[in-house]
């Protein structure tokens, strides 16, 4: 029979309470640091969305950082890029980083202000955009309607979209000139506030 000493004894406690404080360290440092954005969005003209309330869904969300290839995110598309002669502008060329799990706001009569929170890898993203997405319009460059973008001025709506057209004598013609959005970058663990405005109205525009 082998008698352990004091010594051996706290030798041996000592290196077991040394490996679960590095167990319990490492297990810390390998959870992921809660990054997110939040905010309140007010809407203009909300009492529109009463005649709308049954055609689709208010969609609040986030697109990740631009870039034509591979095509993601919302920015600015240079001309010919799609083709000769086809015109660029600004507006989203990709899926949004929520895609899968957008922020839903429900319509309530009388309501003009809507919370919010999305949690986030941290990184940078180029588009915070509320959208009503059309239940019945098939075409993607249409189903959506932007009714609002985060761009840096939260008191002014943007539907952050440039889209030109040519018109009959050749004359290029802006039948949307909006300030772009403004990316947003996370740290890790970072959280940050970001309150915009967006008009329902936009829907009449969008879908006439």
């Amino acid at each position: 029979m082998i008698v352990a000493t004091k010594t051996t004894l706290f030798k041996a406690l000592t290196l077991i309470a040394l490996s679960a404080t590095l167990f319990l360290g490492a297990c810390k440092d390998d959870d992921p640091a809660t990054t997110k954005i939040y905010g309140t969005i007010t809407i203009e003209n909300a009492d529109t969305w009463a005649t709308w309330v049954d055609s689709g869904d208010v969609e609040l969300t986030i697109f990740p950082a631009f870039s034509l290839d591979p095509l993601a995110g919302w920015g600015a598309v240079p001309d010919n890029f799609f083709g000769p002669n086809v015109l660029g502008g600004t507006f989203a060329v990709g899926a949004p980083y929520n895609s899968q799990n957008p922020v839903i706001f429900t319509y309530t009569p009388g309501k003009t202000t809507y919370n919010y929170e999305i949690e986030l890898e941290p990184g940078t993203y180029s588009a915070l955009a509320l959208g009503f997405r059309h239940d019945y319009i098939n075409d993607p460059t249409l189903k959506s309607a932007t009714l609002g973008v985060h761009w840096d001025q939260p008191d002014q709506v943007s539907h952050g979209v440039v889209i030109r057209i040519r018109g009959g004598n050749g004359a290029i013609i802006p039948i949307f000139n909006e300030p772009a959005p403004a990316a947003i970058t996370l740290a890790d663990g970072e959280q940050k506030e970001i309150n915009f405005k967006a008009d329902f109205d936009f829907v009449n525009v969008w879908y006439q």
